[in-house]
């Protein structure tokens, strides 16, 4: 077995320690990150405390272990120059902030406090406070830099305050306050929106809605005045502290999106389908994803999730994206209480999908370069980005092609009322959008092993693997 190390991108801010990828040839990957002497020695502490037991257990926090130096993933990554060596459990598919609906980076940010405050009253504090440190075991929210941990000491000022402000709070106060989506935002300002820059979205009497004035308008303010020397020495007493946590925990939690149902958030119960035929498109995909097993499954164009929810059954994890925010907002708060656990929702516009970013743009890397799937499912999909996006059938197919994936495809047929539709208002008939032409560049690129007619043929569902073989 062939194994090959790799760097992660995004992790070179701190000095103390680096992620590395330990990738397989069999596809599978572990995640190991080396550490310096001095981080190498708070991490051992770490380990041993109760309280961070705990927190792995309760899987709030990924599961960590010191390796061995003989160990073959420890001897890779201190050939690197680092003192020693811990294993990361792997999360199924890596997402961003900027990719999350509402309710998500709500849940991280409660994630973020407890933490915080569980820490501290064992000796602990959190020396960072960006949601990039939270990740996604399916609907659950699990904390990974590890070595952001750091021994607390007697009156230490919380430096992650203005940090937690910009990429957690201030994105949702203009969500819950001002019905601004915050992910084009954080996509567009990695490092969070600052006091002075979101001040400015709450003018008037805007900025006294709860949680402005003490968190965004008065920080503002601040920076605004004339710099003062720093004080290196600043002292912030525990109990501060946790009455700052605390606060921040009930604004929050008593956040919302205001969201209202769109058509798309309404798609499971108003689709254009007979009881009948809704069924058999249900059954073509179960029988399908049972028979391949996949381990990760794209569903593009998700909307609420009812094929996600189908494809989990059969999955190791199903990412479900879907451009329409509050109908992945509905996706995440039912799986979240009731099931599948194995499904990461996201919201993204699938015309123009998530690029890489940060440094040389891979410390944030593009949603189609993070893991390849094994399945894709596209259901209802294609004429919208023909229509809708103006996206050519050749290059969607293409790029589908190149993800290397058994494909489940569904062509709606001209004639269809929800083409018509998308027609409206459109000068151009897109005439190019034919069966035939779907086939034609399905088969240049894909085999056709299943196909099925709905809607007494003005739709069609193709089950399509890589002309070429995996």
């Amino acid at each position: 077995m062939t194994e090959v190390l790799r760097a992660d991108g995004g992790s070179f801010k701190d000095p103390a320690g680096q992620v590395y990828w330990v990738v397989r040839d069999t596809g599978e990957a572990s995640i190991v990150r080396g550490l310096n002497s001095s981080a190498a020695g708070i991490m051992e502490k770490l380990l041993a405390e109760p309280f961070f037991e705990g927190l792995v257990n309760g899987g709030q926090v990924v599961a960590t272990r010191l390796l061995h130096p003989e160990l073959p993933n420890a001897r890779h990554v201190m050939k690197e120059g680092w003192s020693a060596a811990v294993e990361h459990e792997a999360v199924g598919f890596v997402t961003w902030p900027y990719e999350w609906p509402f309710s998500m980076l709500k849940d991280a940010a409660l994630l973020q406090l407890q933490i915080l405050e569980t820490g501290a009253r064992n000796g602990w504090l959190l020396k960072d406070a960006t949601p990039f440190n939270v990740q996604w075991m399916g609907v659950r929210p699990v904390f990974i830099d590890i070595p952001s941990f750091v021994p607390w000491e007697e009156g230490q000022y919380w430096r992650g305050y203005r940090q937690f402000c910009a990429t957690f709070l201030t994105p949702l106060l203009l969500t819950a306050h001002l019905g601004i989506p915050f992910q084009p935002l954080l996509r567009s300002r990695l490092e969070g929106i600052p006091p002075e820059e979101a001040s400015r979205y709450f003018r008037g009497l805007g900025r006294f809605k709860r949680g402005v004035l003490s968190h965004i308008w008065f920080p503002a303010k601040a920076e605004r005045s004339v710099p003062r020397p720093a004080r290196p020495h600043r002292r912030q007493p525990k109990t501060v502290l946790f009455a700052l946590w605390d606060s921040l925990r009930r604004l929050i939690g008593g956040l919302s999106s205001g969201q209202a149902r769109s058509t798309w958030s309404q798609y499971a119960r108003n689709h254009s389908y007979d009881a009948a035929d809704f069924k058999r498109k249900k059954d073509f995909v179960l029988r399908h994803v049972a028979a391949h097993g996949p381990r990760l499954t794209w569903d593009l164009g998700a909307n609420t999730g009812a094929f996600a929810r189908i494809a989990a059954e059969h999955s190791g994890v199903v990412v479900a994206v879907d451009a329409a925010h509050d109908a992945v907002d509905e996706l995440y708060r039912e799986v979240r209480q009731s099931g599948p656990s194995n499904v990461i929702p996201l919201v993204m516009d699938l015309a123009n999908l998530s690029p890489g970013q940060g440094w040389a743009g891979r410390e944030r890397p593009a949603f189609d370069a993070r893991r390849s799937p094994d399945m894709v499912l596209c259901l209802a999909l294609v004429h919208h980005l023909r229509v809708a996006a103006n996206i050519p059938l050749p290059l969607f197919i293409g790029w589908l092609r190149s993800l290397d994936a058994t494909c489940i495809l569904e062509f709606v047929g001209r004639d269809d009322e929800m083409f018509q539709t998308l027609l409206e208002n459109k000068r151009e008939d897109y005439a190019d959008y034919t069966a035939e032409n779907f086939e034609s560049e399905v088969r240049r690129c894909f085999s056709v092993r299943d196909r099925l007619k709905l809607k007494g043929g003005l739709r069609e569902l193709f089950l399509l693997e890589p002309a070429d073989g995996r």
